[in-house]
C-alpha cells in the first residue's frame, strides 16, 4: 500500500509529437554563458525579420535606423513567435497558404481543367426567393 502511494501519479499524453521533437536552445556561445537561454527558432525569426526590415528600411528611407535595425525586427519577431495559426508555426502556415494560392482551383478528378466560356443552362432554372415555413 505504501509502495503505491509513493509513486508519482500517471500522466496521460495524448499526442507524442512533442516528445520526439526537441526544442533547440542555446545556453552558451564561445564558452560564455548567455544571460537568457536563446531558442534557435526565435533567433532565426529575428534574423528573418531583420533582413525584411533592412530591405523595407532602404525603400522607406524616412524610418530612423534605430527603429529599422532594433525596435521593428524585435517587435515583429516577438509577434510572429507568439502567433499560432491553425495550430502551426507562422512560417509553415504562410507556406501552406502560398501553396493554396498557386494551386489550381478548378479540378476534375484531381486534374486541372480550363474554363474557356461561361456555362449557361439549356433550360429555365427555377429557384425560391423566400423560405417556406412548415
Amino acid at each position: 500500500m505504501s509502495e503505491r502511494q509513493s509513486e508519482s501519479p500517471r500522466v496521460t499524453v495524448s499526442n507524442y509529437s512533442k516528445i520526439w521533437t526537441w526544442d533547440w536552445v542555446i545556453y552558451a556561445f564561445e564558452g560564455k554563458k548567455l544571460p537568457v537561454p536563446a531558442n534557435v527558432r526565435a533567433i532565426g525569426t529575428f534574423f528573418a525579420c531583420l533582413v525584411f526590415w533592412f530591405i523595407v528600411g532602404k525603400i522607406l528611407f524616412f524610418i530612423p535606423p534605430a527603429y529599422t535595425y532594433a525596435v521593428l525586427p524585435f517587435a515583429s519577431a516577438w509577434l510572429i513567435m507568439k502567433q499560432k495559426l491553425d495550430g502551426k508555426a507562422p512560417h509553415k502556415w504562410l507556406l501552406s497558404m502560398i501553396f493554396h494560392w498557386i494551386r489550381p482551383k478548378h479540378l476534375r478528378r484531381y486534374k486541372s481543367i480550363q474554363h474557356n466560356k461561361r456555362y449557361s443552362y439549356g433550360s429555365k432554372v427555377v429557384y425560391r426567393t423566400q423560405r417556406e415555413r412548415g
